[in-house]
């Protein structure tokens, strides 16, 4: 026990000394009083930079939803790859492609599986050295789930609605 727990101590500074190594994550909130809809969702996140073009990392989410009376929770995992494709100074273009894999658990029904494999764009933003501020703009993929009554989102297409859209900030080790 004590070689794992030192193998993992070790692993953990190798990563981070040689400054390849960011967490943080990612919060949205939407609110639409004439459709009485909120929407909250938060996803912390950790990543490996690869290169200065890729990096992986996963993100765990916590997302509620109210809608005129309907109410429902989810949890998610999402691995990805991004791929940084432009920069101009500070400011990086990317695109997280993975998958995401969870449970949504509406309010007096069973729950149920939702899946997702796609891609969403986004922008980083190097405030300092250290720091950085990250959205995701949309998505582009496959969503669905066990239950089609569970999701509104079953299907493939182009999403670019403010329920895909989330802010964040990342430190860099």
């Amino acid at each position: 026990m004590k070689r794992i727990l030192l193998t993992a101590v070790v692993a953990l500074l190798t990563l981070s000394a040689s400054a390849q190594v960011y967490i943080g994550g990612a919060a949205g909130f939407w609110r639409n009083p004439s459709d009485n809809t909120t929407q909250f969702k938060v996803a912390p996140e950790v990543g490996y930079c690869l290169s200065n073009k890729w990096a992986v990392g996963m993100a765990l989410s916590y997302q509620y939803n109210y809608d005129d009376g309907a109410s429902s929770n989810s949890v998610a995992i999402n691995p990805y790859a991004r791929f940084t494709f432009a920069k101009f100074g500070p400011v990086s273009l990317f695109a997280d492609g993975g998958f995401e894999l969870g449970v949504e658990k509406p309010k007096n029904f069973d729950s149920a599986v939702i899946w997702g494999v796609g891609v969403k764009p986004g922008v980083a933003v190097g405030l300092t050295e250290k720091l950085s501020f990250v959205s995701h703009l949309g998505f582009l993929g496959y969503r669905g789930s066990n239950d089609n009554a569970v999701t509104t989102f079953d299907g493939f297409g182009v999403r670019f609605d403010a329920t895909d859209v989330n802010f964040g900030l990342y430190y860099n080790f």
